[in-house]
């Protein structure tokens, strides 16, 4: 239709201009490239002037691609998504208004003016499901990157708390040695609790030397109470407890707890090794 090219070469040869009417970012704010925003500007007017010049449906196709387009730059510019939607209203209010000039000035009908409307309505809206899937897309990219760090966290966290419960095997094959080295927290222990039990139960473990003289606690930590449950627990699989290494001052809360009558307790892991190779007629033979 004759009228809509009309429009749409008016449009086209105010471009500049109609630009330079949306001023919604602030020239301020360092994150926003101006004179990219500018380009952006001019190139979404510039598909909405030939939709009404050229035809809807090669305009239309023409900003599937370049909304695509448009969407990741201003996606990588920083700009919030809130943003665009805000200008991409911005500009159809601009679009309204000077169709409605070239209508009233040029005395065109009604029809025209609608048709010009629906025709800038269906170019933008297709800009805003354009931008949107960018930034549907951009934060998939980023939850995608947060769940393989979160994996990767997991996986470094499962390595550092098998590194943190070594737990080995003696000269006797029944007999296993978890020596604690370094700050014992409740955290670490409730966490070492299940690496204990499922290591005791693969290696059919029928006594467990927990040795505990390289390691500091503090007095508000519940580790004895949780050593307790932990001796209990192996208790009721057939894996007897051994601790040795305590100082004097763990000692002395020892005793007070029932724990005290659960477990054997040594000195160091050679008396603890001594008492089971006596238990079971076994005697180390020098070399």
């Amino acid at each position: 239709m004759e009228q809509l090219r009309m429009i749409g070469e008016k449009i086209e040869k105010f471009k500049k201009i109609l630009v330079e009417h949306i001023e919604l970012f602030d020239e301020e704010d360092s994150r926003y490239d101006l004179e990219t925003s500018k380009q952006v500007r001019a190139k979404l007017i510039q598909i909405h002037a030939d939709a009404l010049i050229h035809g809807k449906e090669e305009a239309m196709a023409s900003m599937k691609i370049s909304g695509m387009e448009i969407g990741r730059r201003i996606v990588d510019m920083g700009i919030p998504l809130d943003k665009n939607i805000e200008e991409a209203q911005l500009l159809r209010n601009l679009f309204w208004s000077f169709i409605e000039e070239e209508v009233s000035n040029r005395y065109y009908s009604i029809e025209i003016l609608l048709k010009a409307s629906s025709i800038i309505d269906s170019i933008l809206d297709q800009y805003i499901h354009c931008i949107s899937i960018s930034y549907v897309n951009h934060y998939k990219q980023l939850a995608n990157v947060a769940n393989d760090s979160l994996l990767k966290i997991k996986e470094n966290q499962e390595v550092m708390e098998e590194l943190a419960t070594p737990i080995v095997q003696t000269v006797l094959k029944d007999v296993l040695l978890f020596p604690m080295i370094g700050r014992v927290d409740d955290w670490r222990m409730e966490s070492m609790q299940s690496r204990i039990l499922e290591k005791c139960a693969e290696l059919n473990a029928e006594i467990l030397i927990i040795d505990f003289s390289g390691i500091t606690f503090t007095k508000e930590s519940n580790m004895l109470v949780l050593l307790e449950q932990l001796a209990g627990a192996l208790s009721l699989m057939g894996t007897e407890t051994i601790v040795v290494g305590f100082t004097p001052d763990v000692v002395k809360r020892i005793v007070k707890l029932d724990f005290a009558n659960q477990v054997k307790a040594f000195l160091s892991f050679s008396q603890a090794m001594e008492s089971i190779f006596k238990q079971r007629g076994l005697a180390l033979q020098p070399v």
